[in-house]
């Protein structure tokens, strides 16, 4: 009997040091978003639908759309950072703090979308936090809404998915796609945009009448910037959301970032989407390789959405994704970008505790 109880202990106690001090990491599937299935449909003949559009607003940050950055610059100052997109415009990011976080669409100097995320910003008429029910009361909501640029007709129609999560919103010479909390029907952010942009962004299925609007494809040194913008915006709205939720904010790791990146390259250049490299091995496999110390990993991976602040939403709304997302254990936080395929990774790091002599010495520096 002595023997078996030593036995169960020396068990137990392997458990025990291999959750400790050995490496795990949890999978889940890859999320698609809206563009993977979104149709672009021309017609000779097309029908608007007869939806009014709603007075634009008189305040707030939606505003902005159409004014030089002049103005801008008195109002707000630099952003923090001036980045590219795909679509021919560029962000101006203004970051110094979660509960103010905006971005603005800037092209030939004016302004052609705003996102706001920050809860203490003006994004009248609606307001960051907002429930989905109280929108639906204020605002007409349609499920296909209208957008004309010269003579062209352009009918955008939104799931019933799209209904409760990423509603559109028709204004005069305005339109408003609201970001909606799948769990808690909290709005999160609002991006307001001209027609043209709304146009070239395609966010929802499309059928339109006359000449497509589209941007030139950026060059491979533009592809890389455009890249290198998604993830700072990844890691951004990501802590911007988790300070929302009231978790703490996450320290963006170079390694972990190298990681994601790769990731995100060879999932495109492989014609892969999954967690496991046919040439760089798992998550697990991935991080040893780059020397990262952790106790505990995951990563989210998605494609098809066709920026950054699409690919976080998406994830906040998808229940496994949204688990990693919102994990309090995770402290570090890599993001990964390469064209529409997007990686982030969540870790755990070892804490390495000073041993006797170097607390000795921690505690005379402070003496």
């Amino acid at each position: 009997m002595k023997a078996l109880f030593r036995i169960l202990m020396v068990g137990a106690l392997i458990v025990i040091v291999g959750v400790m001090f050995f490496n795990t990491t949890k999978e889940n599937e890859p999320l698609e978003g809206p563009d993977m299935n979104t149709k672009v449909i021309p017609k000779t003949e097309l029908k608007q639908p007869e939806e009014g559009a709603m007075t634009r607003p008189q305040q707030g940050l939606s505003m902005l759309i159409g004014q030089n950055t002049e103005r801008i610059l008195e109002q707000y100052g630099e952003p923090t950072r001036k980045e590219p997109s795909t679509f021919g415009y560029d962000w101006w990011v203004y970051n110094t703090n979660n509960t103010h976080f905006f971005m603005l669409g800037v092209q030939n100097q004016i302004v052609t979308q705003v996102y706001i995320a920050g809860e203490q910003l003006d994004a009248s008429p609606f307001k960051i936090g907002q429930k989905r029910d109280d929108i639906y009361r204020m605002v007409l909501i349609e499920s296909e809404v209208a957008v004309n640029v010269d003579d062209n007709i352009f009918i955008f129609s939104m799931s019933e998915k799209d209904m409760q999560t990423r509603l559109l919103v028709k204004f005069d010479g305005l339109f408003a796609q609201l970001y909606i909390d799948s769990e808690t029907g909290d709005l999160q952010g609002v991006r307001f945009t001209d027609n043209k942009t709304l146009i070239l962004h395609q966010p929802y299925e499309m059928t339109y009448q006359g000449e497509l609007v589209t941007s030139a494809p950026p060059s491979s040194f533009l592809q890389q910037e455009i890249d290198q913008a998604n993830i700072a915006q990844m890691d951004d709205l990501t802590n911007v959301l988790r300070n929302r939720h009231q978790f703490p904010l996450l320290t963006t790791s170079e390694a972990l970032e190298k990681v994601a990146t790769m990731h995100s390259e060879d999932m495109k250049t492989q014609g892969f989407l999954g967690h496991e490299s046919p040439t760089y091995g798992d998550l697990q496999h991935r991080l040893e390789t780059q020397q990262v110390e952790y106790t505990e990993g995951n990563e989210n991976l998605a494609t098809a959405y066709f920026d950054a602040i699409e690919v976080v939403h998406g994830w906040l709304n998808s229940t496994e994704h949204r688990k990693i997302m919102l994990n309090e254990r995770y402290t570090e936080v890599g993001s990964g970008a390469f064209l529409n395929y997007y990686t982030q990774i969540f870790i755990e790091p070892i804490v390495v505790e000073p041993t006797p002599i170097e607390q000795q010495n921690q505690d005379n520096v402070f003496e």
